[in-house]
């Protein structure tokens, strides 16, 4: 069960079998999060959320073809409304670029050890902003990015494995090391957007990374965000947990993941052979699509790139089952999948379903503050009852919810004064959103 809001107010809970106690907009507000580079004149400040109003803008405000400004025009591409659309550029701390080990200061140090753990993980995957350097041998060792959950030791000599997304590392040798690399306050670009999406809105935050740990802080700031009836989503890259040939990948037979949210979605592969993510692109179908459209087997525009990784059907199985979004590539690239990460069983917590009790959740945050201040008898009440009902007849107008058909209530409203209380209203509707078509089994007879 989820709640939203405080008291004094209006405060509203979901539950399996409907919503109880108790505008509604067609598309998201959007917000990229993702790194930039903000050296050039007239370049947005890191942790500033902005807006821009053609494709070029982006490249001003974020850097030509930053992983941002690139993510910016592909959710374009992908029917993002360019009037909802933001960025948002964390702030790089760590070594810098063009790195020279022999001089310059290490992020961090590990003395007398083969193994450990970096502590500001996930770091930047660019290998100009990474080194490690042996200061016992005074040699500069070889990096290798693997994305195993626990490198193991590299058999080559003066080489040092590192899991970019959770910072964990191997080397060939126990020694003392110097650790240069960058990384993103990823939090504080979350806290910087708390405006963006304003109470009574709904929005997907989406950060440019498949990092674990960055889709955990995602899921807490949601969280609080929604209790302020600030109604945001959250879409992020499941972690891989293999190393291919090239790329990250997964061995989708063990993958899990920690993330058990009603509001965070994982996709999987998140990465595409440019080195680029696939997640503006996926983003903009999320979130300019109107509420009528699931985004289920939805094609994702990604240019010329493809994804790292062609998923099998029995690979896509695997990972639904771990509640993540499948990307799966044939001639174009589709969305096999769009469960959230909970693991609630009491309703289906898939995109399409999650959009239209967003909606209703809005409904009656929206009822519940226009009754708040007016005489507590039962013309107020009705006219409450009243309101729902048409905005609820509307739904089920437009095919989002099931309409009432004869005996059966497939939404409902009860609007009554609380017996213990006089000053308080209380408003229990409920609803049943449609499923969408997931599987289609077909039956052939011979010889008919």
């Amino acid at each position: 069960m989820a709640t939203y809001g405080n008291f004094p107010g209006v405060q509203v809970e979901t539950a399996g079998g409907g919503i109880t106690s108790v505008g509604v907009g067609a598309e998201e507000k959007l917000v990229l999060f993702g790194r930039a580079d903000l050296s050039g004149q007239n370049s947005a400040s890191a942790n500033d959320p902005q807006q821009i109003a053609a494709r070029f803008e982006a490249d001003r405000l974020f850097g030509s073809d930053s992983p941002l400004a690139s993510a910016m025009r592909s959710a374009l591409t992908n029917g993002a409304n360019i009037d909802f659309l933001y960025g948002v550029a964390p702030e790089m701390s760590g070594a810098g670029s063009d790195i020279d080990p022999s001089q310059d200061t290490p992020t961090e140090s590990d003395s007398a050890a083969s193994t450990g753990t970096l502590s500001d993980a996930p770091i930047v995957e660019d290998s100009d902003f990474y080194a490690v350097y042996d200061s016992t041998d005074a040699t500069e060792a070889t990096v290798e990015l693997v994305y195993e959950e626990t490198p193991t030791a590299p058999a080559d000599a003066d080489t040092v494995a590192i899991n970019p997304l959770n910072g964990k590392w191997a080397a060939d040798s126990s020694s003392d090391y110097d650790f240069f690399y960058n990384y993103l306050d990823w939090g504080a670009a979350f806290d910087a957007a708390d405006s963006v999406v304003g109470e009574g809105e709904t929005g997907i935050y989406v950060p440019l990374t498949d990092a674990e740990s960055v889709a955990s802080t995602l899921a807490t700031k949601i969280d609080s965000l929604r209790d302020e009836y600030q109604l945001v989503l959250g879409l992020s890259g499941a972690q891989p947990n293999a190393t291919g040939t090239e790329y990250a990948e997964f061995a989708p037979a063990t993958y899990t993941d920690n993330i058990d949210d009603d509001y965070m979605f994982l996709a999987a592969p998140a990465r595409l052979t440019d080195g680029s993510y696939i997640l503006g692109a996926l983003a903009g179908v999320f979130a300019g699509n109107g509420i009528d459209n699931p985004a289920y087997n939805d094609v994702v525009d990604a240019g010329d790139a493809d994804l790292v990784q062609k998923l099998t059907r029995s690979d896509a199985v695997d990972m639904r089952l771990e509640n993540t979004i499948p990307l799966r590539q044939a001639a174009s690239i589709r969305i096999k999948g769009n469960l959230s990460t909970s693991t609630e069983t009491d309703w289906e917590r898939d995109f399409w379903r999650r959009r239209i009790v967003d909606r209703a959740i809005l409904i009656a945050q929206q009822v519940g503050e226009d009754t708040i201040g007016l005489i507590n008898d039962e013309e107020t009440r009705e006219a409450a009852e009243r309101t729902i009902e048409v905005q609820l007849q509307s739904l089920a107008n437009d095919r989002l919810i099931r309409d009432n058909d004869g005996t059966a209530q497939n939404f409902f409203v009860d609007v009554y004064p609380e017996s213990s209380n006089t000053n308080e209203v209380n408003i229990d509707f409920g609803i049943t959103p449609y499923g969408i078509v997931k599987r289609v089994d077909v039956s052939l007879t011979i010889n008919t």
